[in-house]
C-alpha cells in the first residue's frame, strides 16, 4: 500500500496530547516540554518564550540538547538556521541516536540516523548518515539548492519498520530501505534525538575562531513518534501512526527525489559497495 507522506493524521499525535501541528491545528509546543540540555551551560540560549533555541561554538565548547523520551519510530522534525559566517570545521546537527546521553559515542556500534552540516568557505555540505548496529560510514552528502543561513528550513527524518527517509522542506532526498531479509542492517533499537553544534578539524577543517563565535538556531519542537516502551515492543508499528503504513514515495515526491540526485556530491555506495550489501541491490 502506497501512502502519501504528506498526509498527517491527527489519530498520530504522540506521547504530548496536541503536539502534531498541522496548518495551524495545534498550539506550537515550547522547548523545555520535549527537550533539555545536553551539553554548554550558557552556550545553550532558550528565547521567545521557549519557542527559539540557539546552540552556539566557540574555542572553548560547542553545546546541544536532547529529547526527554525514547521512540521506536516516528516522523522526527526540527527548523534550522545554520551560523552565517566562514565556518570551516564547525558542525551543526540534528539525528537520532540509540546511544544513551552519558553514554561514549566513539567507535561503540550503535543506530544513528544523521542530518549534520558541514561547514566550509562561504558554503555548507548536508551530510547524512546512517548506523545500524554498526560504525555507520553509510554518508551522501548534498549540495543545497537554497542558502541555509539566511532563514529557517525544515529537515525531517521518518522511520518507520519499513525505512527512513529524509527530507529538506518536505522534499525527499535519500531512502534507506528495511532489507535485513537480505543482509542489510537496519536501525530497530529505540533512539531519541538529539541537536548539536560542535568542530572536528580532523573531518572539515581547522576553525578560524575569530570568526567566532558561531550559532545555529532551532524551532518548531512538537515530536510526532511513538514513545518506546520495553512492556509494548510492537505498538511503535502499529498502523494507528500515520508514518507506519508509509513503505514508498508518492509520484509527485519520487520525481522530486530524483531531480535532486544531481545535487548529491558523495555516496559511500560509489566507493565502499563490497562493503555494504545494499549498494549491491540497489544496482
Amino acid at each position: 500500500m502506497m501512502v502519501s507522506f504528506q498526509v498527517c493524521l491527527l489519530i498520530s499525535i504522540s506521547f504530548i496530547a496536541g503536539q502534531c501541528a498541522c496548518d495551524g491545528s495545534a498550539d506550537e509546543v515550547l522547548f523545555y516540554q520535549n527537550y533539555y540540555e545536553k551539553y554548554g551551560g550558557d552556550h545553550l540560549i532558550v528565547s521567545d518564550e521557549g519557542k527559539e533555541v540557539s546552540l552556539l561554538i566557540d574555542q572553548h565548547t560547542g553545546s546541544g540538547f536532547t529529547s526527554n523520551q525514547n521512540f521506536g519510530s516516528g516522523d522526527f522534525h526540527i527548523n534550522l538556521k545554520i551560523p552565517n559566517k566562514s565556518s570551516s570545521g564547525i558542525i551543526t546537527t540534528f539525528y537520532l541516536m540509540s546511544q544513551s546521553v552519558d553514554e561514549p559515542n566513539s567507535g561503540i556500534p550503535h543506530d544513528e540516523v544523521d542530518f549534520e552540516f558541514l561547514g566550509g568557505n562561504d558554503k555548507y555540505t548536508l551530510s547524512t548518515n546512517v548506523f545500524a548496529s554498526d560504525g555507520g560510514h553509510r554518508e551522501q552528502q548534498f549540495n543545497l539548492w537554497f542558502d541555509p543561513t539566511t532563514g529557517f528550513h525544515s529537515y525531517r527524518i521518518l522511520w518507520n519498520q519499513y525505512n527512513i527517509v529524509f527530507f529538506v522542506d518536505d522534499v525527499p532526498i535519500r531512502i534507506f530501505k528495511n532489507n535485513t531479509d537480505r543482509g542489510v542492517n537496519f536501525p530497530s533499537n529505540p533512539m531519541h534525538i538529539e541537536a548539536t553544534i560542535w568542530n572536528d578539524t580532523n573531518w572539515v577543517g581547522e576553525v578560524d575562531w575569530s570568526q567566532g563565535s558561531f550559532t545555529a538556531y532551532y524551532r518548531n519542537f512538537s515530536i510526532n513518534g511513538c514513545q518506546y516502551q520495553e512492556s509494548n515492543l510492537q505498538d511503535c508499528y502499529s498502523n494507528n501512526y500515520y508514518w507506519n503504513p508509509i513503505t514508498t514515495l508518492s509520484p509527485e515526491q519520487y520525481l522530486k527525489y530524483e531531480d535532486l540526485r544531481g545535487n548529491m556530491t558523495y555516496d559511500y555506495c560509489h566507493y565502499n559497495a563490497t562493503d555494504f550489501p545494499e549498494c549491491m541491490l540497489n544496482n
